[in-house]
Protein backbone atom coordinates (compact mmCIF):
# COMPACT_ATOMS: atom_id res chain seq x y z
CA UNK A 1 0.00 0.00 0.00
CA UNK A 2 1.39 3.40 -0.98
CA UNK A 3 2.18 5.82 1.80
CA UNK A 4 1.11 9.44 1.77
CA UNK A 5 4.70 10.35 0.92
CA UNK A 6 4.68 7.93 -2.03
CA UNK A 7 1.44 9.44 -3.29
CA UNK A 8 2.86 12.95 -2.98
CA UNK A 9 5.98 11.99 -4.93
CA UNK A 10 3.82 10.48 -7.68
CA UNK A 11 1.73 13.65 -7.85
CA UNK A 12 4.81 15.87 -7.86
CA UNK A 13 6.19 13.91 -10.81
CA UNK A 14 2.91 14.40 -12.67
CA UNK A 15 2.89 18.12 -11.87
CA UNK A 16 6.47 18.47 -13.13
CA UNK A 17 5.29 17.08 -16.49
CA UNK A 18 2.48 19.64 -16.82
CA UNK A 19 2.75 22.84 -18.87
CA UNK A 20 4.31 25.74 -16.96
CA UNK A 21 0.99 27.56 -16.39
CA UNK A 22 -0.52 24.46 -14.76
CA UNK A 23 2.61 24.02 -12.64
CA UNK A 24 2.26 27.59 -11.40
CA UNK A 25 -1.38 26.95 -10.49
CA UNK A 26 -0.34 23.84 -8.54
CA UNK A 27 2.33 25.84 -6.70
CA UNK A 28 -0.22 28.52 -5.81
CA UNK A 29 -2.74 25.99 -4.48
CA UNK A 30 -0.16 24.00 -2.54
CA UNK A 31 1.29 27.20 -1.09
CA UNK A 32 -2.15 28.20 0.18
CA UNK A 33 -2.60 24.77 1.77
CA UNK A 34 0.89 24.73 3.28
CA UNK A 35 0.53 28.24 4.65
CA UNK A 36 -2.95 27.44 5.97
CA UNK A 37 -4.24 30.64 4.44
CA UNK A 38 -7.96 30.87 4.21
CA UNK A 39 -10.14 32.84 1.89
CA UNK A 40 -11.94 35.59 3.79
CA UNK A 41 -15.62 35.39 2.92
CA UNK A 42 -17.59 38.55 2.33
CA UNK A 43 -20.86 38.97 4.22
CA UNK A 44 -22.75 38.14 1.00
CA UNK A 45 -20.69 34.99 0.37
CA UNK A 46 -21.13 33.87 3.98
CA UNK A 47 -24.91 34.39 3.77
CA UNK A 48 -25.14 32.31 0.59
CA UNK A 49 -23.09 29.49 2.11
CA UNK A 50 -24.92 29.50 5.42
CA UNK A 51 -28.25 29.28 3.63
CA UNK A 52 -26.97 26.45 1.45
CA UNK A 53 -25.65 24.55 4.46
CA UNK A 54 -28.98 24.85 6.25
CA UNK A 55 -30.81 23.53 3.18
CA UNK A 56 -28.31 20.65 2.88
CA UNK A 57 -28.82 19.75 6.54
CA UNK A 58 -32.54 19.49 5.79
CA UNK A 59 -31.80 17.28 2.77
CA UNK A 60 -32.82 19.91 0.23
CA UNK A 61 -30.62 19.71 -2.84
CA UNK A 62 -30.90 21.22 -6.32
CA UNK A 63 -31.70 19.17 -9.38
CA UNK A 64 -29.15 18.29 -12.06
CA UNK A 65 -31.05 20.58 -14.44
CA UNK A 66 -30.62 23.54 -12.07
CA UNK A 67 -26.90 22.79 -11.71
CA UNK A 68 -26.41 22.60 -15.48
CA UNK A 69 -28.26 25.88 -15.93
CA UNK A 70 -25.89 27.64 -13.54
CA UNK A 71 -22.77 26.04 -14.97
CA UNK A 72 -23.76 26.83 -18.55
CA UNK A 73 -24.37 30.50 -17.74
CA UNK A 74 -21.67 32.90 -18.92
CA UNK A 75 -19.72 34.46 -16.05
CA UNK A 76 -19.74 38.22 -16.19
Amino acid sequence: MATTEDKLETLFAKVRALPKARQELAVEVLSDIANEESYPLSDDERAVLEGALERAKRGEFVSSTDIEEVLDKPWS
